[in-house]
Parts: structure tokens; C-alpha cells; sequence
């Protein structure tokens, strides 16, 4: 976990100052149309994908066969969907009318050839317990996008360079995980040939992942669509501000959990007390997106710069939706670490079928807000099913769960209104600290209150103050 953290923190630093940057150098429409190419990018990605990284995480045990297999149809899926995605670039351009599209989409198809290879070979150095070689390839390789992008759009001053930065970092990537897997990986032999069910498995992994897709994406589809490149623009820029600590967050919690939960999966061993830190941990997020609801639209306002005063706006709602979408997907890794794959699907539905109907009557309205309702919407719809789903089996004391999302919401929604009330009071992103520090303060000498906390203080993460040492390690960190 430390090696995952620590590199997603170098990470969030890397990107916060990259945007600030580019921010100053490409115009509104630009980012809009590169927003839309990301979400239409990610489509093919997953399928290219498969879900094979996520089934080398969950292997009970990471064989050789089932590593070539996962390399060898990550390889086909791959150079396929980039093949496809090259001739439909400019039918999505038709699409979306944004005749810019066509460039940005065929350079991140680039990524489809080595993407899928490299996600596989990043999951098993981290699956059999080589997390720093994992993190520095994936280090290494958004800093070289992040310079060449950067680079080339200082000296030719094109929008199409900001879709460099992902294909570079996914070749360099690539490179360097591949390098660290011929030298470390040292795999059992085994005489089986896991093609046919790894296929099964990764084909339901995408099903799924594309229904998620859909469902996060389609809000900014329709706004990009019916508010123009401007407005998708303001859209990105403001849902960066939240997508970096929540793409964190939830990678972070996959990354830890899920090779955890099927390992006790495989040894018959119950899930409860680990699924209950798991969602413990992703309600703490409640607390996080609510001080960035506060401190973030002027700290979004600092980074930009003069000219996005409309994206500053969407922070709160953006902050809003990333903390429902911490929980939901940590419900959705609960899920599938318990093989439940119909009520992982059914869940899925109800979120989309939510989101469709907030965006039709958001239709023929003018401002963004009622689209970014429509997906926050489906997401606490989908989370909801997901408690009343566990409620009824002896997977998770659901009410338990339910406790903590609402402790952590209060100090969230405190932190908001702090924030907001200083912002306008005192000005700037100090007065939104300074008002925000005795609510802090208060979370503080309450945090013997927070599950999250008790949760981290009983595996050993963390020692509670009077406590002793020995008590603290008392229960190992294996536990989750």
C-alpha cells in the first residue's frame, strides 16, 4: 500500500501541474473536445483490456499459463480495437460535430497497441508482490507523456498535442514493466490451459466495465453535445479536480483489497470484517470530497488561472459525485471478489437506467449542473441497492456501513459549508483554510468517532493514542 500511495501521490502532483500549465496554453474548446476523446477512447480501451489485468490481481495462484494467455489475448484485443478505432475516428467526430476529434482520437488509439500488455504485466508484478517495480514504470511513464506533450504543444501550439501525453506514457510504460517482468517474475509451471476460462471471466469484465463507462460517461456526452466544446471544457477542467484524488482512491483500494479478498476467498475464509474495512475506507471519502468541496473552487481558480470562473463553479457538484463514486465502486469490488456477477450486472443497470432518466429531463436545459445531478443520481441509486442487497445476505452488516456513510457525510457537508462561508467571507484559498481549520481541528479530537479511523487503528495502521504498542499490533496487517 505504501509503494501504491506513494506513487499516487507523485502522480497527483505530476498532473495538478501539468493541467495548471496547459490550462494557460490551450484554449476552452480544446480541452472540451480532448474530454470527449477521453471518454470515447476509454471504450475501446476496455475492451482492448478485458478485464485481464483484474483477473491476474484476483488469481489465486499466477501461473505461467495463465500469464501468457492473459499476454497473448491482450495482444490480439489490443491491435484489434486499435484497427477499428482508427477508421471510426472520424464518424465520432461526425457525431459530437467537432471536425478536431478525428486527430486527437486516432493519437490515443495509439495507446490501444501496448496499453492492454502493459495494464497485465503492471498486475502481476504487483500480484506477486513487486508493487515498486509497478509503480516506477507507471511513474516513469506519465512523467515522459506529461514532457513530451508539453513539449510539443509549447512549439507548435496545437490542441492535438494534449492527446500525446497518454500514448507516450503507455509505450514508455510498456517498456519498462516488460523489462521488470523478464527479470523478476519467476512463475510456477502448471499443465493447464486457462484460455477458455480466462476469456469467460475477462469477457464478463468488460461487459460490465463498459456498462460503467456508459454510465460515468454519458453526462458529459450530453453536455458536450447539446452545450458545445466550450462547456465540455469548463466540465473537464473542473472534474479533474476530482477525478485525480478519486481515480486514486478507488485504484488504490482495488489494488489493496481485491488480491486480498480472493486470497480468502480461495482459502475459505469469510469476507466480512475485511469487506467491512474496505467499505469503511471508501466512506472516509464522504470526508475528503467535502474539504474539497470547500477549499476546491479556489484552489481550482488558482491553478487555472483567469478565464474558468464557469469550471470553479462545478467543483462542489463534481466533489459531490466523486465521494458517490468512491463507495459505489468499492461496493462493486465487494461484489465481484464474491463472484456475485448477476447483482453486480442488475446494480449496474439500475444506476444507467437512473442516469437516463436525470439526463432526458435535463435535456433542453442550459447549464451543466442538472447532467452532473443525473450521474450523481444513478450513483447513489446503485449504492443504495447495493446496501439493501447486503443487508439481506451475511456478507456485510449493512446498517453498520450505513452509520459510517452518515458520520463521515456530516463532517464532509461541515467542511463544505466552512469552506464556502470563508471563500466568500475572507476571500481566496486561505480564507477557505482558515475557515475550514476548527472544523478540522474538531474531526481531529473526535477521530476516535470515525469508523474509517477505528477501522485503520484496529489492522495496525494507525496506533490510537494511550494505546500500547503491543496492543496496536495485536491484530495483524493481513487482516485488512
Amino acid at each position: 500500500m505504501s509503494w501504491g500511495y506513494g506513487s499516487a501521490a507523485v502522480s497527483v502532483v505530476l498532473q495538478l501541474g501539468y493541467t495548471a500549465w496547459t490550462a494557460r496554453v490551450a484554449p476552452h474548446s480544446a480541452f472540451g473536445a480532448y474530454a470527449i476523446a477521453l471518454t470515447v477512447t476509454q471504450l475501446p480501451g476496455l475492451i482492448a483490456t478485458g478485464g485481464l489485468a483484474t483477473c491476474v490481481l484476483r488469481a489465486e495462484q499466477l501461473s505461467r499459463s495463465l500469464f501468457r494467455a492473459a499476454l497473448r489475448l491482450s495482444l490480439v484485443t489490443g491491435v484489434t480495437c486499435w484497427a477499428v478505432f482508427e477508421v471510426a475516428a472520424p464518424w465520432c467526430a461526425a457525431l459530437w460535430g467537432m471536425p478536431e476529434l478525428t486527430l486527437i482520437l486516432r493519437l490515443l488509439g495509439c495507446q490501444l497497441l501496448v496499453a492492454p500488455t502493459g495494464c497485465v504485466l503492471l498486475a502481476a508484478l504487483r500480484r506477486v508482490g513487486l508493487p515498486g517495480h509497478a509503480a516506477v514504470a507507471e511513474l516513469t511513464g506519465q512523467v515522459a507523456g506529461c514532457v513530451v506533450a508539453a513539449v510539443v504543444l509549447a512549439r507548435t501550439g496545437s490542441p492535438a498535442a494534449l492527446a500525446l501525453a497518454l500514448p507516450v506514457a503507455a509505450f514508455a510504460t510498456f517498456g519498462i514493466s516488460a523489462s521488470a517482468s523478464v527479470a523478476k517474475l519467476a512463475l510456477s509451471r502448471d499443465s493447464g490451459a486457462p484460455s477458455g476460462s480466462l476469456l469467460r471471466l475477462s469477457g464478463f469484465l468488460t461487459v460490465f466495465a463498459l456498462l460503467r463507462t456508459l454510465g460515468a460517461s454519458a453526462p458529459l456526452w450530453m453536455a458536450g453535445r447539446l452545450l458545445g466544446p466550450g462547456m465540455a471544457g469548463l466540465w473537464s477542467r473542473a472534474q479533474l479536480l476530482s477525478d485525480v484524488p478519486v481515480n486514486v482512491l478507488i485504484k488504490g483500494l482495488n489494488q489493496a483489497a481485491v488480491p486480498l479478498l480472493a486470497d480468502r476467498r480461495g482459502q475459505g475464509l469469510p469476507l466480512t470484517r475485511p469487506a467491512r474495512y474496505l467499505l469503511y475506507a471508501a466512506s472516509a471519502g464522504f470526508v475528503a470530497f467535502g474539504a474539497l468541496a470547500g477549499a476546491g473552487p479556489p484552489a481550482l481558480a488558482l491553478l487555472l488561472g483567469p478565464g474558468w470562473e464557469g469550471a470553479v463553479a462545478l467543483v462542489p457538484a463534481f466533489a459531490a459525485s466523486a465521494a458517490l463514486q468512491v463507495v459505489y465502486a468499492a461496493g462493486c469490488a465487494l461484489d465481484l471478489a464474491r463472484g456475485a456477477r448477476r447483482a453486480l450486472v442488475r446494480t449496474q443497470l439500475v444506476l444507467l437506467a437512473v442516469t437516463s432518466l436525470g439526463l432526458v429531463a435535463a435535456v433542453g436545459g442550459h447549464e451543466p449542473l442538472p447532467f452532473i445531478a443525473a450521474g450523481a443520481a444513478g450513483l447513489a441509486v446503485g449504492h443504495a441497492v447495493q446496501l439493501i442487497r447486503w443487508q439481506g445476505t451475511d456478507t456485510l452488516p449493512a446498517g453498520a456501513v450505513v452509520r459510517a456513510h452518515l458520520t463521515h457525510l456530516v463532517a464532509g457537508i461541515c467542511l463544505a459549508a466552512a469552506g464556502s462561508w470563508g471563500t466568500s467571507a475572507w476571500g481566496g484559498l486561505p480564507g477557505a483554510v482558515l475557515a475550514m481549520s476548527p472544523v478540522l481541528v474538531g474531526c481531529l479530537l473526535l477521530r476516535d468517532r470515525f469508523p474509517a479511523y477505528r477501522a485503520a487503528a484496529e489492522i495496525g495502521l494507525l496506533r490510537r493514542p494511550g494505546r500500547k504498542e503491543k496492543q496496536a499490533a495485536a491484530v495483524p496487517a493481513s487482516r485488512l
